[in-house]
């Protein structure tokens, strides 16, 4: 039996590009609000595009020892909900407070409720409209509320107040890619990155100028 040589073509093609998610997407999901991939010799502690405090929303849980039981790990909406609680009980006091709704849609964001944090992140950006870390964030918060064009949105926002935000430009390709199946206009913003950071990594550790390379080499 003759084996047509387009249909195995397309195979490939859509082999490659799940491995691809799968290795883009895994920090995407799993990985902090502020950083969603690995940035190689552009962030070092106390240097770099971010302050070392926007590098990584930081938590008082401790990681289950391998092998823990189920019922031995920590319930994390359990111990998020004092800290909730809290901000809520200060914000009725002071609602002007940019960092307390930030603090809050970080706690929503750590959680997946997505759309509380969504509803915190946009009181902060009332306050302070021109923050690309919480206009990130937003955007990620739409992606998994399954709303890829308002993430795009937000990422853009991010992006026209700081061109060279390199987690809102990795971001933006994963929507492109992953949500949209737009494979040219994540490659555009990939090139965008790379243009920021010719360093700059995927979380599984591949720098983005070789995935670059490898999807124009497979829309060709």
């Amino acid at each position: 039996m003759n084996k047509d040589p387009k249909k195995e073509k397309n195979i490939t093609r859509q082999s490659l590009y799940i491995s691809i998610l799968i290795s883009l997407t895994l920090g995407f999901l799993i990985g902090t609000a502020y950083t969603s991939f690995k940035l190689a010799d552009s962030i070092q502690p106390g240097m770099g595009h971010m302050p070392p405090a926007m590098m990584g929303k930081p938590t008082s849980v401790p990681a289950p020892e391998k092998g823990a039981d189920e019922d031995q790990r920590p319930d994390l909406a359990a111990m998020a909900d004092p800290h909730i609680r809290e901000l809520q009980a200060s914000l009725k006091d002071n609602p002007d407070n940019a960092q307390n709704w930030i603090d809050l849609g970080n706690a929503f964001f750590d959680l997946d409720r997505f759309g509380d944090a969504i509803t915190a992140y946009g009181k902060a950006l009332a306050i302070q409209p021109d923050n690309p870390h919480v206009l990130t964030d937003l955007g990620v918060m739409y992606r998994r509320n399954n709303e890829p064009e308002k993430a795009l949105e937000a990422f853009n926002k991010a992006i026209s107040v700081q061109p060279d935000f390199e987690t809102a430009w990795f971001n933006t390709g994963i929507v492109y890619m992953h949500d949209l199946n737009d494979i040219p206009k994540a490659i555009t913003a990939w090139e965008q990155l790379v243009k920021v950071n010719p360093t700059a990594r995927t979380s599984g550790g591949k720098l983005v100028s070789e995935l670059v390379e490898t999807l124009k080499k497979q829309i060709q």
